[in-house]
């Protein structure tokens, strides 16, 4: 194995670890605001959206230095991150209030991104 293949096999590995993190944080949610279907086909879709959206905003993530560049990176995130769960509960036939379900999606994904960055 290379040092590239071995670099780019643990940043794979650590995106996949983000989003695992991210989906267990909110499944819960999912499931105590009702879906209709196979609560594994909703897991299993959480994990397929939000591991794309973390490989995707891996890749645009702009280099250390500006705390501005950053932060509006992180809100982009936490928004993309916020609609693709939100398609997906609806998909899988949550119920309540659509605004509430986004809203507790949005704070589940900040807190683990708060906790990641401070864990640094």
């Amino acid at each position: 194995m290379t040092d590239n293949h071995g670099a780019a096999y643990a940043r794979d590995t650590l995106l996949e670890n983000i989003a695992a993190e991210l989906t267990r944080s909110v499944y819960p949610i999912a499931l105590r605001h009702g879906m209709a279907g196979s609560w594994i086909k909703a897991e299993v879709g959480l994990l397929r959206v939000l591991a794309e959206t973390v490989k995707k905003w891996a890749h645009d993530r702009p280099p250390a230095g500006s705390l501005d560049e950053l932060e509006v990176w992180r809100q982009g995130f936490l928004v993309d991150l916020t609609e693709g769960a939100f398609y997906i509960a609806v998909k899988h036939g949550i119920k309540g209030s659509l605004l509430e379900v986004e809203l507790d999606l949005y704070r589940a994904f900040r807190l683990v991104i708060r906790k990641r960055c401070r864990a640094r």
